[in-house]
């Protein structure tokens, strides 16, 4: 695997900090759907995974702290060992494989995850408390964070269909994926996705992190949720065909 210069490394870097924790904070999702794309067009596939995993890991305390004990218990049973088994099967499936078919599979899964989440937007969806669904739901979630860092996506529209709040989809999105998110890293460390020069980059970059996630807390309840999803949805096609077209 190639590795960036020091300057592309420290801007990647230190935009992945302050977009994560933002929209860590606000949306509680979207964070892969958006910057895994736009950083693969800078960086080889590898290190934009690895990176932007690292940073969520350091996102996850600091949104916990702020909306602790607001989760959903009883989907947080569901989802937790199952993001875990997703984790595994994608690392599974993109271990070895090659930077620019990484490259084809992350548009791909970028670029339907981003149409999913337009359906979502423009469908009213109302779902039960089915334990069946949230356990596969959490599967998946666990193979689309492994591939493009971007299983809220599928947890949060699926969370906001149960009728919680705001902060409820944010905390149990949040708290389902801390210990997947950990293993997720492990594995990526393990499979040379991720070095000591990007784990010190994004150590650096913790003030914007923490920005971010400030920032997002604060506007959480009052951003205008619709347009702003939107935004990242376009973000995330053009990022995602532009990776596709090679």
């Amino acid at each position: 695997m190639p590795e960036p210069s020091l300057e592309v490394l420290a801007a990647a870097t230190a935009l992945a900090a302050f977009v994560a924790g933002f929209l860590r904070g606000s949306l509680g999702g979207g964070i892969g759907l958006a910057l895994t794309p736009v950083l693969t067009l800078a960086l080889p596939a590898q290190s934009a995974l690895g990176l932007t995993g690292f940073v969520l890991i350091l996102a996850d305390p600091i949104i916990l702290r702020y909306y602790w004990r607001q989760w959903d218990r009883r989907q947080l049973r569901l989802l937790l060992p199952t993001t875990i088994v997703g984790i595994l099967i994608g690392v599974w499936l993109i271990s070895g494989m090659p930077d620019h078919q990484l490259r084809r599979l992350i548009g791909s899964v970028a670029l339907g995850l981003a149409l999913l989440q337009l359906v979502f937007l423009t469908t009213r969806i109302r779902v039960g408390h089915h334990g069946s669904v949230s356990a596969g739901l959490g599967v998946l979630a666990g193979m689309a964070s492994s591939i493009a860092n971007s299983a809220g996506v599928m947890l949060g529209p699926y969370l906001a269909g149960l009728g919680l709040s705001n902060a409820a989809v944010v905390a149990t999105g949040g708290a389902a994926l801390v210990t997947a998110n950990c293993l997720k890293v492990l594995s990526y460390w393990s499979i040379g996705f991720l070095t000591w020069r990007m784990i010190w980059m994004a150590l650096l970059a913790l003030p914007l992190l923490y920005l971010g996630s400030w920032l997002g807390w604060r506007v959480n309840a009052f951003l205008p949720r619709r347009l702003f999803a939107l935004v990242l949805i376009g973000i995330a096609i053009a990022g995602s065909i532009k990776l596709l077209l090679g």
